[in-house]
């Protein structure tokens, strides 16, 4: 071959190569697959999901009547099969479930306006050995969060509006004070064994609290100006993010309305999200600023929101942080309390308001194709490193061809 040929060739492969890696390629599409999985009987409340078990809290009667028998079921994924761990006392409810491996967690409470005066209870239930037990009675002990093996809850010892926060240490059976952490928001603080999540109840700042170090990091600093009134409502904490919805309210010019914000814990950085497709924005359009959405979820791969598209038609939508690509399902009902974990989810959809609820499941599929609402980026730094080795090889071609 004339070395005029082989320049051709290398130039050829070296093209092909480039053309290879320069096209979009293809992504599996993103659909979810979902069913009813609570029973029928109960008047369902809330789920959640770790691995290859839920729990959820349901009713015996309507769920509005406070004196209705609250009861707790555990699901299995894998046998789908369910029990009732749980059924609450006589003048007491029982809610604030949570699970995470093979333990769950959930607190009773007496009843608004009932007689009964005696403490609020944290129970500790271990899925292997179908066995509960009481790890703190408290007039103010309540909302328990549960990762590995630690629990934390809220407690207000002096019934004061501001919470402080106990670790459980489940190998050990220690129950400790965590210093420094004080809120007004038991139930929405966040817990994933590395952090915790609250809002400050003095600057009403969204701050991760480091359980290795004590450390503090600001996520989010409510601002000093006076003509700007932000707060936070609602937060899901998972892995290196951080989801949480601002209300914002400004004076000039007078509006009302909501941002969705991801943090990234390793880097500090903050993007703003479109709720209605989940891209990042600078800024936010008439259309964004108009949408209702809430009930945010996250596992640290993958994070969920419901947006509000009318009367009992809300839709889900899923995003994977790492190519930014986007899924969503609309189950045709309202939808709240969404739990996410690996390929499955999980959350409570009725189909009016004032409705019966219902627990709904949902399964991840994987197809050929990209969806119409996926918008994959590359990964950072690798187009280089494809590059480099399409460019090698090419060399190596053109020397084969010596």
């Amino acid at each position: 071959m004339s070395d005029r040929n082989r320049g051709v060739t290398a130039s050829a492969g070296i093209a092909l190569i480039c053309i290879l890696l320069l096209t979009p390629q293809a992504a599996a599409a993103v659909s979810w697959s979902d069913e009813i999985i609570s029973d029928s009987t109960l008047d369902s409340i809330y789920a959640d999901i770790s691995g290859e078990y839920l729990i959820y809290s349901g009713s015996i009667g309507d769920a509005i009547d406070e004196n209705s028998t609250r009861v707790i079921q555990i699901y299995s994924l894998d046998s789908r099969k369910e029990r009732r761990i749980a059924t609450s006392d006589p003048g007491y409810t029982l809610t604030g479930e949570g699970v995470d491996g093979h333990y769950a967690v959930w607190f009773s409470e007496p009843v608004l306006g009932s007689t009964t005066d005696g403490p609020n209870q944290i129970f500790l239930y271990s899925i292997d050995g179908d066995t509960s037990k009481t790890i703190r009675r408290s007039q103010t002990a309540e909302w328990p969060k549960i990762s590995g093996d630690g629990v934390i809850w809220s407690e207000s010892p002096n019934q004061s509006f501001e919470s402080s926060i106990m670790h459980y240490d489940i190998r050990t059976e220690n129950t400790t004070h965590i210093p420094g952490i004080s809120t007004i928001d038991g139930a929405g603080i966040g817990f994933d064994g590395e952090y915790i999540l609250y809002t400050d109840a003095e600057t009403m700042d969204l701050v991760l609290y480091e359980t290795s170090t004590g450390e503090k990091i600001t996520v989010f600093a409510v601002s000093p100006d006076n003509t700007t009134h932000e707060i936070i409502f609602g937060t899901a904490l998972g892995g290196d993010y951080v989801l949480y919805r601002k209300d914002v309210r400004t004076e000039k010019p007078r509006e009302m309305y909501s941002e969705l914000c991801l943090y990234t814990i390793s880097t500090g950085e903050t993007v703003l999200l479109r709720p209605n497709t989940g891209e990042v924005t600078e800024t936010l359009t008439k259309q964004d600023k108009e949408a209702t959405f809430g009930s945010l979820a996250t596992d640290g791969t993958h994070m969920a929101w419901e947006l509000a598209e009318g009367i009992a038609r809300d839709r889900i939508i899923v995003l994977d942080p790492q190519t930014m690509g986007t899924s969503s399902l609309s189950p045709g009902t309202f939808v709240d309390f969404i739990s996410i974990d690996g390929p499955h989810m999980v959350w409570l959809g009725s189909e009016s308001i004032g409705g019966n609820g219902s627990i709904y499941l949902a399964t991840m599929e994987m197809g050929d194709t990209m969806p119409a609402t996926t918008k994959p980026t590359q990964a950072p730094g690798i187009g280089p490193v494809l590059t480099f080795a399409g460019l090698l090889a090419a060399l190596r071609i053109s020397r084969r061809s010596r």
